[in-house]
């Protein structure tokens, strides 16, 4: 090869081409992020809107199905969630993946803003973000200490989430369990009868007198000066606040603020609450920005946080409760020392077979430029650092030899057989170039199309893929420039081997002598051995059937999360004796060494809702495993919250937020009525907690929300000149209270709220004492007007592609993988038929573990087509490319019999393992084929061919298969943080190169002299035919006409 030639005469070149490319990546290997996945922007737009007091039916008509309409009339929406709660709406819109998610957020606002002329009057103004809602956060900052709420909110809110929001990165901050400063203005039914004053006007006065306004400006002198005008009437202090006037009696003393209402410089009204180990304090919730660094953002806050504890006072503590990237950290570390272990025993097995120190360097130093190298790619396409992209490298490890190997073999046969180091580089490299360029383009062929899968796991994989391209890649480029160079320096002949390593030099020509008989044997019985590799795949086809599938393996993060719900209408108070009871008896379970509970901390804030967060004892460190922790803890909490009506436990996510909830299963079941949905759930709910292969079992249909409603009659209201408004706004007053205004103090505004005194609205009778303003202006009581009774709503109405819908959670059972979960559910579904009326599909991680195999299938498929014009283009026969191809499905028996014995899942990891196996695999096909068509074109027959072809290429053979089999071994068998996630892909690709490896060596020279068979069939046939046609008597005569 020319390049080879190149490279071995001028040397200096050969190292400059090499080394520009080593001090390009590690100048690039400083710059790059880490990550626990490659980073997948979710093109995730949310809209949050609020109406204070509305009821969710109410939301759902009057705000969500407006934004709907106006939204989804955007391109590129792939699905619409909506969620309408008490007061609160939020919109999710997920786009395709190929779409920009800064372009789709701004026509989001673009509609929005169109459809906010058809919002209530007294709507808040829609909130549009690209921050997913259903994302975890990355951290949550714990303050406490010994001194009031108030001042730790303060501290909390004015100093530490103003410093962690200026973080680059940081996507919002989210303050649970604070109580900001607030004016309450408590009003008293009873003073405000007495001086006939309406909660209506109360609130009117205070906005009246509670003013600051622009007055212009005054200019003097004949204009040479001017002033600005200001009407300065604000209240700054509680006295100032009790001195509004109210109404001015003719006459008589104004009434005031303070003769109708206790005014209080207090705390706004408590409805989060954050506790962590036993401690109430105040939690910041730290969310990156969608497409940021985790662990970029992570370090930059935590050290953020650091100079933040200096300026916190004396006797406040800060800690930070939840790391995500301490997880993340660990795992890279540890996928970092399986890749050195990798590098050290590809090293040896490479010595074992050449037994030259100077041999094996040369093919070693493959591996370092290559890895180097790499990383310039990487900064060149913006990757990172992750657990992909380092199994990528680990996988490539025993790939970046392969051809270094092959070629050096090569010219090593040359040297030994005295020929001129130079000569036999170049001769060596150009006898087997065609083979490594064949083997190198079907491993980029079947890593390619992995890089490009469609979907989620395409964008996930696409950096696993490409890693091993690049690497591969610059391997073949060293192994065609530096090798050979390296070889006409510093190679050395056979003979000047140590002597101690003679009986090993023994055994490979012991193997190679055997190895030829037994290609004789199997070239004799071809078809008998060809019958034997039929078999095998029924083989695997068996241990196929039995392994179980998932989308991901369980991973021991030690840590899980958790969410328990209280029933509806439980206030803030029961929810913090429940937070004390979750943290007793979560500290009873062994291992677990932190318990971090906050209330209300979700983006619709419930009181009811208890979202918890367990951090265990280092993996490394206990007897127990972190799933059998889990069980233990949702019995525990079983027993200590009895009145809880959904709790679930579950690992730490992977991947958080597009639509990805924490359970393995959501089925979603959409239709018009929700009541109709709920009884055809409830059912099917219950055949699923019988059947033994789900936990958690829940739905997301909340009924029996308390509700006061306040009926108006039409006719007495009418009579008495009240209006439907004017009442409703006066209970809203004196009920649920509202916001009057701000007021400034120490250079920071605070809400100012009116409400009705919390002794006087404690039943209906008090209620019903409440007065409006008629028309006549006399004060009529509520009861004269409307009837006032208790009923029960729905607390939520959830919505996905405008229509309502109830979704059925699950996580799988102890022990269940997530396929085998929803084969069950599958089962279900066809004795519990969904109505005609209603639709369902599959959501979560099930509908991720569908789109992950056609995906894949895709993926596979595309390889199988790649490969073979790849390696007919190699050889320019359209035939012998299938014989290489027999290689694939002979590695299934041992990929499947590893996945079987090692215990494992079918696994996304192991599903890509096993798409990576059919390029891996192809190499020793490739090997054997190249070098008995050489011996073809140099006279040989197909069966002398592969008879002589097969002990020569034994060696490199056994050593690129023992290379990537060795180069596996970490991945498979390791234990460390995240390592269930990768074992999978280890034990299949251990597995299938291991019997593919042994099986070719059979197979392959079996079925390459199958071509002779034919011709000699054909011959045969043809010769029978001929034989035939000439033994048939030959008919000349013409028959004779009836005439005659």
């Amino acid at each position: 090869m020319r390049i080879a030639d190149t490279s071995i005469r001028r040397p200096v070149f050969a190292v400059m081409v090499i080394g520009a490319l080593v001090v390009l990546g590690w100048i690039s290997l400083g710059r790059l992020g880490i990550d626990l996945f490659p980073n997948v922007e979710f093109p995730y737009v949310s809209v949050v809107t609020t109406l204070e007091g509305a009821a969710p039916d109410t939301i759902e008509t009057e705000v969500t199905d407006i934004i709907e309409e106006s939204v989804n009339t955007i391109a590129g929406i792939k699905q619409l969630r909506s969620v309408s709660s008490e007061g609160y709406s939020q919109v999710n819109i997920e786009f395709e993946l190929g779409e920009n998610v800064d372009v789709k957020a701004q026509d989001v606002r673009d509609k929005t803003t169109i459809a906010l002329q058809d919002l209530p009057d007294d709507v808040d103004q829609p909130i549009v973000d690209k921050v997913d809602p259903d994302a975890a956060p990355i951290l949550s900052v714990v303050i406490a200490g010994d001194m009031s709420i108030g001042a730790l909110t303060t501290f909390a809110d004015e100093v530490a989430k103003e410093a962690i929001q200026r973080v680059r990165g940081v996507g919002s901050v989210t303050l649970v369990g604070g109580r900001e400063r607030e004016m309450r203005i408590w009003l008293d039914a009873d003073k405000m009868r007495a001086h006939g004053v309406s909660a209506a006007e109360v609130v009117d006065a205070v906005r009246s007198e509670h003013i600051e306004a622009p007055g212009g400006r005054l200019e003097v002198a004949g204009n040479t000066r001017e002033f600005g005008v200001k009407t300065s009437a604000e209240a700054q202090t509680e006295e100032d606040f009790k001195k509004l006037v109210v109404r001015f009696n003719a006459g008589q003393a104004p009434t005031r603020l303070r003769d109708v209402a206790r005014v209080e410089d207090g705390l706004e009204e408590e409805r989060t609450f954050a506790q962590l180990n036993g401690q109430a304090g105040i939690s910041l919730e730290v969310r990156r920005q969608s497409g940021r660094n985790t662990v970029e953002v992570a370090r930059a806050v935590k050290a953020e946080v650091e100079r933040v504890k200096t300026l916190a006072p004396k006797g406040m503590d800060i800690v930070i409760a939840r790391d995500v990237s301490r997880f993340i950290e660990s795992s890279i570390q540890d996928v970092l020392k399986d890749l050195v272990i990798a590098i050290v025993l590809v090293v040896l097995i490479t010595y074992f077979f050449l037994l030259s120190w100077q041999a094996t360097l040369i093919v070693a130093t493959a591996i370092p430029v290559s890895l180097v190298s790499t990383f310039f790619i990487f900064y060149l396409f913006d990757f990172t650092i992750n657990m992909l992209t380092l199994l990528a490298l680990t996988v490539a490890i025993g790939l970046l030899v392969d051809d270094a190997i092959v070629v050096i073999e090569s010219i090593q046969r040359d040297v030994d057989k005295g020929i001129d180091r130079f000569k036999a580089a170049s001769t060596g490299t150009h006898r087997v170039g065609l083979a490594v360029l064949a083997g190198t383009f079907a491993t980029l062929a079947v890593f390619v199309p992995i890089a490009f899968m469609a979907g989620i796991v395409g964008r996930f994989f696409m950096q696993y893929g490409l890693a091993i391209v690049f690497s591969v890649s610059v391997s073949l480029l060293v192994a065609l420039t530096l090798t050979p160079m390296l070889s006409a320096r510093f190679l050395q002949p056979e003979s000047s081997h140590w002597k101690f390593l003679r009986p090993i030099e023994n055994f490979h020509l012991g193997l190679e002598t055997a190895y030829g008989r037994l290609i004789h044997y199997a070239v004799r019985y071809r078809y008998l051995v060809l019958l034997g590799a039929i078999g095998t795949l029924f083989v695997g086809g068996w241990f196929a059937g039995q392994i179980p599938t998932a989308f991901t393996s369980n991973a021991d993060r030690s840590e899980f999360q958790g969410a328990i719900e209280l029933p509806v209408g439980y206030g803030i108070g029961e929810a913090k004796v429940a937070t004390a009871k979750i943290h007793t008896a979560l500290s009873d379970v062994p291992e677990v060494t932190d318990v971090f509970v906050t209330v209300g901390a979700g983006s619709q804030a419930k009181v009811n809702q208890l979202d918890l967060y367990v951090l265990l004892t280092p993996k490394q460190g206990r007897a127990l495993g972190q799933f059998e922790i889990i069980d233990r803890a949702r019995a525990t909490l079983a027993e200590a919250i009895p009145m809880a009506t959904k709790s679930a436990l579950a690992e730490v996510p992977w991947v958080s937020g597009g639509g990805i909830t924490s359970a393995d299963i959501e089925y979603v079941i959409r239709g018009s009525d929700l009541e109709k949905i709920n009884a055809y759930v409830e059912p099917l709910m219950a055949a699923m907690r019988r059947s033994g292969a789900f936990v958690d079992v829940s739905s997301t249909y909340e009924v029996g929300r308390p509700e006061l409603q306040i009926v108006v009659d039409r006719l007495r209201a009418g009579d008495l000149g009240v209006s439907a408004r004017s009442l409703a706004a006066t209970s809203r007053i004196m009920v649920g209270g509202v916001d009057v205004g701000t007021f400034e103090a120490g250079g920071k505004r605070y809400d100012i709220r009116a409400r009705l005194e919390v002794p006087q609205r404690q039943n209906l009778k008090q209620l019903e004492q409440i007065q409006i303003r008629s028309a006549t202006g006399t004060l009529v009581d509520l009861v004269s007007l409307a009837d006032l009774k208790i009923t029960t709503g729905p607390a939520q109405i959830d919505r996905q592609d405008r229509a309502r819908k109830i979704s059925v959670l699950a996580n799988a059972g102890v022990g269940v993988a997530l396929g085998s979960s929803v084969d069950v559910l599958n089962e279900l579904l066809d004795e519990y038929p969904i109505p005609t009326s209603m639709r369902a599909t599959f959501e979560g991680q099930a509908r991720r573990l569908g789109e992950t195999v056609q995906a894949i299938a895709f993926a596979f498929t595309l390889a199988l087509i790649a490969l073979y014009m790849v390696l007919a283009s190699q050889f320019d026969r359209f035939g012998q490319p299938l014989i290489i191809m027999l290689t694939a499905p002979l590695s299934f028996s041992g990929a499947f019999a590893a996945l079987y014995f090692g215990d494992q899942e079918m696994s996304l990891f192991a599903q890509i393992g096993l798409l990576a196996l059919m390029g891996i695999v192809m190499k020793n096909g490739i090997l054997l084929v190249d070098r008995a068509n050489q011996l073809v074109v140099e006279g040989s027959d197909l069966k002398e061919a592969i008879m002589l072809a097969g002990p020569e290429r034994l060696r490199p053979v056994l050593m690129t298969a023992l290379a990537a089999v060795f180069a596996m071994l970490p991945v498979a068998f390791a234990t460390s943080d995240g390592a269930e996630w990768r074992n999978s892909m280890g034990f299949i690709i251990l597995g299938g190169l291991s019997s593919s490896t042994l099986l070719t060596l059979l197979v392959v020279p079996a079925a390459y002299v199958l071509p002779a068979d034919m011709k000699r069939g054909k011959q045969w046939l043809a010769s029978k035919l001929r034989a035939a046609e000439a033994s048939s008597p030959h008919r000349d005569q013409k028959s004779t006409p009836l005439s005659e």
